[in-house]
Parts: structure tokens; C-alpha cells; sequence
């Protein structure tokens, strides 16, 4: 079931990946401006802290993935998962289900990002892309999720799939994935720039 917070749905259960526990992220001294970190919501150096009534493990995907754009566009390294999740608990933006999606438009305008809607087709997608502009996914139930979850888009491969960073899965993080796949699963998308 869809909840609704602040009118806009909320996001973040997904399918618990095998390897989910033990994944390990992008360690903080090799992130860096102009490249997407890949961080796991399952981590744990965060993964046991509380977020939206529940273990950030599990509820944790929307501040993940404003954390993996945030260090990408900024090369800064003040906010991780859980500082993301400390910055939407504090606005507002956590609830029983997950992470609101005002959080992917104010929360980022906080954090210095502007956020852009994106329409679900290829063109739209490759537009940001190609400028350097990572995107923000909330998915729907399908390859990723049951019910709701945040990716990360990172780029285009060379044989013109999707790079995406999972914050659940080290597997769908590793697989390519074509635009058909990701656009016919999407509820929405926000590409990131610096305001």
C-alpha cells in the first residue's frame, strides 16, 4: 500500500537484496566532485541507526541516494546516509513508510541542489544525463521493489543501458538496465544540479 505524506507518496521499502547485508560502500576517501559514490542503506556504519519508524536498513533508501548525488555534484563529505537522514527526519520528510518525496525537491534545495522533474522517456533521461546531472528514481513494484524505493541513475553505458546505483543491492547495482526496464517502473524522477 501507497502512503501519502505532504500530498506526494512516500518510498523506500524494496526488495532486500542476498548480499544486501554485507555490502560495502564507496569508503569516504575515495568520494569525490563529479563522480557517484555507491553507498548501501544496509552499511553498517548506518544501517542500525532509527529512520521513518523503523532501522535505516530497511527504511533508508531516499536519504541514501540524496547522499550519493549530494557528493557527487559538491565533493563534499559532511553528509552521510545518516546525516541525510538526520536532515529529513528534521524537516519532516520521514514517515512510517519511508521518505517523502518533498524531500527530493526541499530537502535538496537545503542542501544546495536545485531538482528538476524529468519526464519517464529516454530522451528526458539522456538530456540530464549527458550534462552531468545525476537522477533521483522513485520506483514502483517491479524488478526493485514491492511497493516503493529510491536509485540512483548515474549514466548511459556504452551499449546505451542505464548505470544505476541501488542503495539495497549490490546485484542491481552491478547489472545494466535498459530504459524500457527503469521507465515502465518509475513514479517519478529528479535529476540534480547546483543551484
Amino acid at each position: 500500500m501507497q502512503a501519502i505524506q505532504g500530498n506526494l507518496p512516500v518510498a523506500d521499502a524494496a526488495y532486500r537484496s542476498p548480499a544486501a547485508a554485507t555490502a560495502q560502500s564507496t569508503p569516504m576517501a575515495q568520494w569525490e566532485k563529479g563522480s557517484v559514490p555507491l553507498l548501501y542503506q544496509t552499511d553498517p556504519a548506518w544501517s542500525n541507526i532509527r529512520y521513518a519508524e523503523n532501522h535505516f536498513g530497511e527504511s533508508g533508501c531516499g536519504p541514501t541516494c540524496m547522499a550519493m548525488v549530494y557528493i557527487a555534484l559538491t565533493g563534499a563529505t559532511d553528509k552521510d546516509p545518516a546525516a541525510m537522514a538526520e536532515l529529513a527526519t528534521k524537516g519532516g520528510y520521514a514517515g512510517p513508510d519511508g521518505t517523502a518525496w518533498l524531500f527530493m525537491t526541499e530537502g535538496a534545495a537545503s542542501l544546495g541542489l536545485a531538482a528538476t522533474e524529468v519526464g519517464a522517456d529516454e530522451q528526458s533521461i539522456r538530456r540530464e544525463l549527458v550534462k552531468g546531472r545525476p537522477i533521483i528514481a522513485s520506483m514502483g513494484p517491479g524488478d526493485f521493489t514491492t511497493t516503493g524505493h529510491f536509485i540512483v541513475i548515474t549514466d548511459i553505458d556504452k551499449n546505451s543501458n542505464l548505470v544505476i546505483h541501488d542503495p539495497n543491492s549490490p546485484e542491481r547495482s552491478a547489472k545494466a538496465w535498459s530504459f524500457d526496464t527503469v521507465i515502465g517502473q518509475c513514479r517519478a524522477l529528479w535529476s540534480y544540479s547546483l543551484i
